[in-house]
């Protein structure tokens, strides 16, 4: 029995690494930009910063609700790891931000839609919590040229059980 329970036990453990991107160990003024990229592979996205340092994201979407921003300085080392769906990072999404000015802020989106009968909107969406109970997530809304239109946070309840009708 205690044998079952150290299977179930491991099995609970490497599934939960495969929704969640270990940053442990990088620490700031320490960790290099190798050392980040040894340990976590290819950032979904790289970008400059006017000092000469990086910004990269390590989103774990479309399956995790977490997406790391590691900030490197321009001696290479590692300055500040950081979650993106943060509430200050939220409300920094605002009308009038480019495409890319909300990418450096909450990363890769899990998914990317337009509508049929909004042809002049792209939606982008993030699955920001995961409960046993819901789902939420983050949704941006940008117009034709680029740019934010708005945008908002959405709940969706599991079902409870099985229903009938």
């Amino acid at each position: 029995m205690f044998r079952s329970f150290v299977i179930l036990a491991a099995a609970a453990l490497l599934g939960a690494g495969c929704t969640h991107l270990g940053v442990g160990g990088l620490a700031p003024g320490i960790a290099t930009e190798a050392d980040v990229r040894a340990k976590l592979g290819a950032p979904g996205m790289s970008w400059t910063e006017p000092d000469g340092g990086k910004l990269l994201e390590y989103s774990g979407q479309p399956n995790g609700t977490f997406c790391h921003m590691i900030a490197i300085g321009p001696d290479g080392k590692v300055r500040e790891v950081r979650q993106a769906f943060t509430e200050a990072n939220f409300r920094r999404v605002v009308p009038g931000l480019a495409r890319d000015e909300v990418r450096r802020l909450l990363g890769r989106p899990e998914d990317t839609l337009r509508f049929h009968l909004k042809p002049d909107e792209e939606v982008w969406t993030w699955r920001i919590d995961e409960t046993t109970e819901k789902f939420e997530y983050f949704n941006a809304y940008f117009g034709r040229d680029g740019r934010l239109l708005r945008s908002e946070r959405m709940v969706e309840y599991k079902a409870s059980g099985p229903s009938f009708f």
